[in-house]
């Protein structure tokens, strides 16, 4: 799964924009647009709000991306040892009824 910003850099080759005209369109700093290009800044709520104005499309759809792209790279950092160890712990306690409805 690829950083949302990687998107972006493809719709600005796709308009033949530069991160500069990008940059001024939005009103932001280049070092901005650049950083959310190569992945060190992720799409916040504004920037999906502006980022959805500028290309015509939906509020949200980046968002999305991004949440799904830190939900993955997340999944991947989990320890599956220690997944494995909640999971028994989890059904342990659930032999007492604890968390069976949690």
């Amino acid at each position: 799964m690829i950083h949302p910003g990687r998107h972006l850099s493809n719709k600005l080759k796709e308009y033949g924009r530069t991160q500069k005209q990008f940059a001024d369109l939005l009103g932001k700093k280049v070092s901005e647009v650049n950083e959310l290009i190569n992945g060190k800044r992720n799409i916040t709520i504004q920037r999906d709000i502006l980022l959805a104005l500028v290309f015509d499309q939906a509020e949200g759809n980046r968002l999305a991306m991004q949440n799904e792209y830190d939900y993955s790279i997340v999944k991947m950092k989990l320890d599956k040892k220690k997944l494995d160890d909640i999971k028994k712990r989890k059904n342990q306690l659930n032999k007492h009824h604890v968390f069976s409805t949690f």
